[in-house]
């Protein structure tokens, strides 16, 4: 299982390091890694691929979606909206109210805009809206 995670987070050969001397990018990866050893049935991931270049980034998601496919859960944080588009389901959040809630696709048509970020920022503005009719 070290193997599996080491690889797929793309640290099998700083494995002999001292982590004192990773990077803020390798720690991240690390992190991920060692959430990942444990084959828990519930991962919870904050920001799992900030700082990540694309095509490890790429490889994780998939990673990530093969975890899924055999039943296991994820709740992911994100402010990084096309991250929050391969989820499942959504809700957004802002300054500890949620705005809206669904499937990605569902969110847009309700809104009638092409991405997740357009979502949150309508429903932010609604919501605004809505404050100021108090």
């Amino acid at each position: 299982m070290i193997d599996y995670a080491a690889g797929l987070v793309d640290l099998t050969s700083q494995l002999d390091k001292r982590v004192s001397g990773y990077s803020g990018g390798m720690k991240r990866r690390l992190s991920l890694a060692i959430a990942l050893i444990q084959d828990p049935q519930l991962l919870i991931l904050d920001e799992p691929t900030v700082g990540i270049d694309p095509e490890l980034r790429q490889q994780i998601w998939t990673e990530l979606n093969k975890l899924k496919d055999t039943g296991k859960s994820m709740l992911v944080t994100t402010h990084v909206m096309d991250e929050a588009e391969r989820c499942d389901y959504l809700m957004l959040i802002r300054h500890g109210i949620a705005l809206a809630e669904g499937t990605p696709a569902a969110l847009k048509q309700q809104y009638a805009v092409d991405t997740i970020e357009q979502v949150f920022l309508k429903a932010g503005r609604m919501q605004d809206a809505n404050d100021g009719n108090r």
